[in-house]
């Protein structure tokens, strides 16, 4: 589907590549190869002023680029942190998307373009990938000042950070189990920072002295030392950079546009330690932009870096995001009256806007990228209040038969009417995990399409007769069980999302009138605590919910990610070894499913040479994790209308990492875009896309 990500994938299958590698000037010729002058020579004229090419002054949907390339916005929510190198938020990562250039970029169809590295290969058995550093390039701090060059030590600099684990980095998971000595390094300082030694000086994995909750022994062990040095990560010299992979990994390089591989200043980043990044003078910037002016809950203004080494690709001068916790609300009249050049149009307000003869001319509908999945998951360690009947959950949800109920009872039609009101819904639905069209073998196969997995990619999951049908098999083996109807179901929503109640409340309706309220008693509940997931999702307080995955890298090993040992999606795994987590809720079943599940991964992940072989066995896994109805694939965002004077085709595309959070390469337009250009747009992006 996508012809020029799949042609990526096959590059990169390739030991020894290089990006950006520039020709050799034309020598020039042999001066005593020219004619001899005569005796005469024709007087001297003054050459004609070669003509230049004016520059253009419409963008390439007919728009007329504005006067002065300033982009303002409106924004209600502060981000949690600027540090890149701990967080994994895209929100949080969009400060460093602009002012930090990564390795590689994506141009406007996904393909992977030198920007801090010239150029790259890869050794013979996919372990080692060596960067050639851009020289010239500087750090600046706010105010512009330049500061120290951009080497690879500070690629270096930031793997350390991140490994270390006195700074509780994240999205130390993309290192983690990637680069050699990576995992060493954090369980080392992990150990360092509990502080318990044997009488060798060791230190220990615990405390020597603790017991658990039956008064046994709490096995520790040494944690060997390791060195900061010892991570896979080195400066071969000042502009050469090498990474020491564990295990081949083909797509290493769209890995490399997420937080985690970008660099820091080697000579700033311990001198601050934990106030990294804490506001623009505690950080210095490599990228299009400086953060210029930093106030939370004020005012952020992004300022053209005029000595990026890509400066002519930067158009939009400044950027101006102000706060205001109505932004939601004031947006679409400040840009009517001019005040702002975005402007997120909602449901409550899209069918006014449509009909208006002048406003329906200001409104577009904006591209779906499918980088973020949503689905429903079923929770399988409840920790949730006593007066929701967590132990009977515990029964019902071990139970493959009434899982089934809900995942061929649920209409997701409805469902994503109501989480995305306005639009239709066939354009947010997918059938998997994995979006449509995300990634492509080298031969071009959407890897939704092999084995199973291409069969769930066609098949609608909503079956009310099949629904009914495990309802009746559930009801007789939970009873059989000792289970309690109706099973309570508590469900939680975050309020801040506008949308999301009303879609608890149709899942609600429409699943008990379904199965009936003598079969399950669905309880939506607004959270109301301090952090949404941290409280609910990471802590098992919920029984189902729509949670959301975004990808990090173009493979769809990436889609596993939320399934793994040691994540807080759903706790499908067993989780005896989790202090805090476990609660002996999986039956031998289950846990012999996840065996299973899991075994399919690894045996996808060995397989790093024949791309197809590979995306057959990870299609495997997940058709796997979907026949036993672990979750319920929902939709993906995007699609929504916009007011917006930007031509979101001009930047950077890719359907995963940060790419489309730059405004690099894009130009601020005196009008809003139509609905009409941006159609035209699209057409002409998917027909490059080969789509």
């Amino acid at each position: 589907m996508k012809k020029l990500l799949a042609l990526l994938m096959a590059i990169v299958m390739v030991a020894g590549i290089f990006a950006g590698c520039n020709e050799p000037a034309d020598t020039p010729s042999d001066p005593t190869d020219a004619p001899e002058g005569t005796e005469t020579q024709a007087p001297e004229q003054t050459a004609a002023p070669e003509e230049t090419e004016a520059p253009a002054t419409t963008g390439p949907d007919g728009r007329e680029f504005a006067d002065e390339q300033v982009y303002r916005t409106l924004y209600s929510n502060e981000n949690d942190t600027m540090n890149y190198l701990v967080s994994g938020s895209t929100s949080n990562l969009s400060v460093g998307a602009n002012v930090i250039d990564s390795l590689v970029e994506n141009d406007p169809y996904g393909g992977i373009v030198p920007s801090a590295a010239t150029e790259w290969s890869t050794s013979e058995d996919g372990l080692v990938w060596t960067f050639k550093i851009r020289e010239g390039m500087y750090w600046y701090d706010a105010d512009g000042n330049q500061k120290d060059p951009v080497t690879a030590h500070d690629w270096v600099a930031a793997a350390r950070y991140i490994c270390d684990a006195t700074y509780n980095c994240s999205n130390f998971y993309m290192m983690d189990g990637w680069i050699v000595n990576a995992t060493e390094y954090y369980d080392y300082t992990s150990a360092v920072l509990g502080g318990f030694q044997n009488e060798n000086g060791e230190y220990l994995s615990g405390d020597p002295n603790a017991v658990d909750d039956e008064g046994n022994p709490v096995e520790v062990e040494v944690v060997p030392e390791v060195k900061a040095e010892d991570i896979g990560v080195v400066a071969v010299d000042d502009y050469t950079l090498e990474y020491h992979l564990v295990k081949p990994r083909p797509y290493f390089l769209t890995a490399l546009q997420f937080g985690t591989y970008w660099p820091a200043p080697a000579n700033l980043i311990f001198e601050m330690g934990e106030s990294y990044a804490t506001d623009n003078y505690t950080m210095w910037f490599s990228g299009a932009y400086l953060l210029s002016t930093y106030e939370p809950n004020q005012k952020h203004v992004y300022t053209k870096n005029v000595n990026n080494w890509d400066a002519e690709n930067i158009h939009i001068e400044r950027i101006e995001e102000t706060y205001n916790a109505e932004a939601g609300t004031l947006a679409p009249e400040m840009f009517l009256r001019g005040e702002v050049d975005y402007a997120s149009i909602g449901p409550d307000i899209v069918a006014d806007w449509l009909a208006d003869p002048e406003r329906s001319q200001m409104i577009s509908t904006s591209r779906i990228v499918g980088s973020y999945s949503y689905f429903m998951g079923f929770n399988f360690e409840p920790k949730f209040a006593e007066e929701y009947e967590p132990e009977n959950w515990t029964i019902a949800v071990n139970n493959e038969n009434f899982r089934k109920s809900i995942f061929h009872g649920l209409d997701r039609v409805v469902a994503t009417e109501a989480y995305i009101p306005g639009d239709d819904p066939q354009l947010h639905l997918i059938n998997t995990v994995t979006p449509r069209g995300f990634t492509s073998t080298p031969s071009g196969k959407d890897f939704v399409t092999f084995g199973d997995l291409g069969t769930f990619n066609t098949t609608e999951s909503f079956n009310a007769d099949l629904a009914l049908e495990y309802k009746a098999k559930a009801v007789e083996e939970l009873t059989a069980a000792g289970c309690k109807f109706p099973i309570i179901i508590p469900m939680n929503y975050n309020p801040s999302v506008d949308t999301w109640a009303d879609q608890c409340a149709v899942i609600k309706q429409q699943l008990e009138d379904l199965l009936g309220t003598d079969y399950i008693q669905i309880e939506v509940l607004a959270w109301s605590g301090q952090s949404f997931l941290s409280e609910t999702r990471s802590n098992g307080n919920y029984a189902i919910q729509l949670l959301n995955w975004g990808a990090d890298y173009l493979d769809p090993e990436t889609w596993t990610d939320p399934f793994a040992q040691d994540s807080s999606y759903n706790f499908f795994y067993d989780s005896t070894e989790k202090n805090g987590i476990n609660q002996n809720t999986k039956t031998e079943e289950t846990i012999a499913l996840y065996e299973e599940y899991r075994s399919l991964v690894d045996l996808a992940k060995a397989e790093t040479s024949d791309m197809d072989k590979r995306f057959e066995l990870f299609a495997a896994a997940e058709a796997f994790y979907l026949e036993h109805a672990i979750v319920i694939p929902m939709f993906v965002t995007g699609g929504s209308y916009q007011a917006t004077k930007l031509n979101a085709f001009e930047g950077q595309f890719a359907a995963m990492g940060q790419s489309t959070s730059r405004y690099k390469g894009q130009y601020v337009y005196k009008t809003a875009m139509t609905q009409d250009q941006f159609n035209q747009q699209l057409a002409a992006w998917q027909e490059a896309m080969g789509e």
